[in-house]
């Protein structure tokens, strides 16, 4: 009978300490990177506009939507790059990742403009559930929609759907060195404890390895499309509006032309 006794005392000590390790999932706030850079396939029509896959820095931040029990984690994180005159046509991102297993699903990705060092405002793209093929060292998020981007600078933000139950955790990988402004990242509910939850650097936040300021991503598209640079907060005028606009000039010129021939008379 006492050893009974032990042996089920021992049983729910076991199953208490089981039920706690996946209540208190062992959640990371950084990880090591791929040990091989991965090779993106470039689709047919496009290209690589902006390659920032250089000087990996063997460690990387999580950008994940959990399961919603796991909530407090979800994060994201934004690096810029900069459009040169004529603009870009942007179909799809590369990023450099690693996951604990590659999947097939969806992310959410945004383009912001900047605004002084930030991605700022309401996004100029956005894909709430754009496809993201994820393999073991890259995720490809193709966008539903062509993103067309004027001359200026600009912020891609990224969080994707992956299942912590399933297939673990999902990290962007670093880079060593900074092209632009420092890479950003927030986790709203602050479950990974670094006080970002909202946009800060992420040497700001310790999250991929605390002295990382850079992710590593490609942009692909076609060169052109987007012929004026985006000034946030101000719309430039459409065609017809232009039309609309040297009409009424032309008028008030020959207006002003009639009034001087009456005062001369």
């Amino acid at each position: 009978m006492i050893l009974r006794k032990s042996l089920l005392a021992t049983s729910v000590a076991v199953a208490v300490m089981a039920v706690s390790s996946v209540n208190a999932a062992p959640f990371q706030a950084s990880n090591t990177g791929p040990a091989v850079q991965p090779s993106f396939a470039t689709p047919n029509g496009s290209t690589v506009l902006y390659d920032q896959t250089d000087s990996a820095a063997g460690n990387g931040a999580p950008v994940q939507n959990f399961e919603a029990s796991f909530d407090a984690y979800d994060s994201e994180g934004a690096d810029d790059f900069v459009v040169p005159a004529g603009g870009w046509t942007v179909s799809s991102f590369n990023f450099v990742t690693t996951v604990g297993t590659p999947v097939t699903t969806t992310a959410a990705l945004n383009v912001y403009a900047d605004a002084a060092g930030l991605p700022g405002g309401a996004p100029v793209c956005s894909a709430a559930a754009a496809v993201a093929d994820v393999t073991a060292t890259g995720t490809t998020v193709t966008l539903p929609a062509p993103c067309v981007l004027g001359a200026g600078t600009y912020w891609v933000a990224l969080t994707v759907d992956v299942n912590f139950g399933t297939n673990g955790q999902i990290f962007w990988s670093n880079r060593s060195v900074q092209t632009n402004s420092p890479g950003v990242f927030r986790n709203p509910g602050d479950g990974f404890a670094s006080g970002c939850t909202d946009w800060a650097a992420m040497t700001t936040c310790g999250v991929g390895g605390g002295a990382s300021p850079d992710f590593l991503f490609q942009v692909v598209g076609a060169v052109g499309g987007g012929g004026e640079p985006f000034v946030p907060g101000i719309a430039l005028p459409t065609m017809s509006q232009w039309s609309a606009l040297l009409a009424a000039g032309g008028l008030a010129l020959l207006g002003m032309f009639g009034l001087r021939r009456r005062a001369r008379r």
